[in-house]
């Protein structure tokens, strides 16, 4: 028995008959896709999935046989520390108590630490610095990588492999946006696609969403509600579905990366994925469904955006508005009229911000966080100094405004200031070369839709691991206030 469990985590499976937390057994014949990664044991592994596949249930294992066959230490993350709990006393706890292999190797068993024999798998969130400089490990494992929110907590993790010879990182997520997160990493990955083989001709593609005869993948064909091949147009069956093979794209990249998608999945049909379509918002298809990212035109701040909203000129500095966000170093400005945005850069004092104001009779709205005590000074001091909090809002409201204190839903004050840049509605009267500095800023954040706990879709804005967008902040700040 132990020689064969110790072969590979999926003979470790299939010997010990184990099921999943719904008491279903875990089998690999419609799963055959999950083989290879479940497998894999490489060190630097990316996985940009859609939902309900059973990847995660094969993630939990695959970390319980490291830890039994390999003696390797794992971290595994999770967004918020509310969503660990959710996580392992639904998933976790039932897979151990369902098979007798599980139980007999945990050794310590709580929410946060599973011991199994010698070595320990901890479950942490993402949100808290001290939980992730508490903790070393061999391996650190990313779970929704694209939900995470504070990716500085993410490199503190990572810097726990340090002392380690092996030093593993898997991530893998939901995508969100494109060219951000999980979908990023894939992006700079191998490219693995299952391709599947036509049982009519024997062309072999992967499988995508719409028809394209240049490419000549498989697709869904909406009119006869079927998978049908790229090539002769002739049905893909559930069969040619389960028995296809992973192929990479670039196959001397050292980064594995799988993409997983519910139209590689033999159980889900091609009229559920249509009703999917149809039931849902165009990004949660994408991201849930396909497994692709997705960003909304309207939503999208890059470089081509601004320079067509750049629009440069002399302007009256009437009716002036400045936002400010800041940093440990330093206070990042952005200041504009109704007419459009005419300069923006960086102080080194809040004594700078005072002197713009007093010279251009600005209102100002500022970030007080995580400095607050010249912030409430300046709003004692002034009554056109305001100091913005963000909390969400029911209805349709944006901002609310209590005496120096200003309210924002986040969320929804992003969209408007990047639609409105998007829509050249929001002008910049600046040349475009002194915009270099803002447009990387704006490159540094993206939009993305997170499940909450209730099941609930929230779309939500997100900064790029490691970088900075503390001028896409002071431009919305100073938004609110010329409103």
């Amino acid at each position: 028995m132990n020689n064969l469990d110790s072969i590979s985590p999926t003979a470790w499976i299939v010997n010990n008959q184990m099921v999943n937390e719904n008491q279903k057994p875990i089998e690999f014949r419609n799963h055959r896709f999950l083989i290879e990664p479940f497998d894999d044991m490489h060190h630097d592994i990316v996985v940009r999935k859609s939902a309900q596949v059973g990847f995660s249930v094969l993630a939990i294992l695959k970390s319980m046989w490291l830890a039994k066959e390999k003696g390797i230490n794992t971290i595994y993350v999770l967004p918020t520390q509310d969503i660990v709990k959710s996580f392992v006393q639904p998933k976790i706890d039932p897979l151990i108590v369902s098979n007798k292999s599980l139980a007999d190797i945990i050794t310590k068993d709580s929410v946060a630490l599973k011991q199994v024999g010698q070595r320990f798998i901890h479950y942490k969130g993402s949100a808290s610095q001290r939980e992730a400089i508490s903790t070393s490990a061999d391996l650190l494992v990313i779970d929704e990588y694209d939900r995470c929110i504070d990716m500085n907590v993410l490199n503190t993790y990572d810097s726990r492999l340090q002392a380690s010879e092996w030093g593993w990182r898997w991530r893998f997520s939901n995508p969100s946006a494109i060219s951000f997160g999980v979908d990023a990493l894939y992006q700079d990955s191998d490219q693995r696609h299952w391709f599947v083989k036509c049982s009519h001709c024997g062309h072999r593609w992967f499988m995508e969403f719409e028809k394209d005869p240049i490419t000549m993948h498989h697709y869904v064909d909406a009119k006869r509600g079927i998978y049908a091949c790229g090539k002769c147009d002739k049905e893909i069956t559930d069969s040619d579905r389960r028995n296809g093979e992973w192929i990479q794209k670039y196959p001397s990249v050292d980064r594995h990366g799988y993409w997983f998608s519910q139209m590689m999945a033999p159980w889900v049909s091609a009229k559920r994925i249509l009703e999917q379509q149809e039931e849902s918002d165009i990004e949660f298809f994408y991201n849930f469904v396909l497994g692709k990212a997705y960003t909304p035109s309207d939503m999208v701040v890059n470089r081509e955006t601004i320079l067509r909203a750049c629009a440069p000129s002399e302007i009256p500095r009437l009716q002036v508005v400045i936002g400010v966000d800041q940093n440990a170093s330093e206070q990042i400005w952005v200041a504009g009229t109704p007419q459009g945005v005419f300069g923006h850069g960086k102080a080194k004092s809040w004594e700078e911000i005072e002197h713009m104001k007093l010279m251009w009779n600005a209102i100002v709205v500022c970030d007080p966080n995580p400095y607050s005590t010249m912030p409430k000074q300046m709003a004692k001091k002034y009554s056109d100094w305001y100091m913005c909090y963000f909390k969400a809002m029911d209805g349709m409201e944006i901002i609310q405004w209590k005496g120096s204190v200003v309210y924002a839903d986040r969320t929804r004050l992003l969209d408007t200031v990047a639609s409105e840049i998007a829509e050249a509605r929001l002008l910049f009267r600046e040349k475009p070369y002194a915009l270099e500095d803002y447009i990387k800023d704006w490159s540094n954040i993206y939009r993305t839709t997170v499940e909450k706990e209730d099941g609930r879709i929230k779309s939500e804005w997100l900064k790029k691991e490691g970088k900075l967008s503390d001028y896409s902040f002071a431009t919305a700040y100073m938004r609110i206030g010329i409103s």
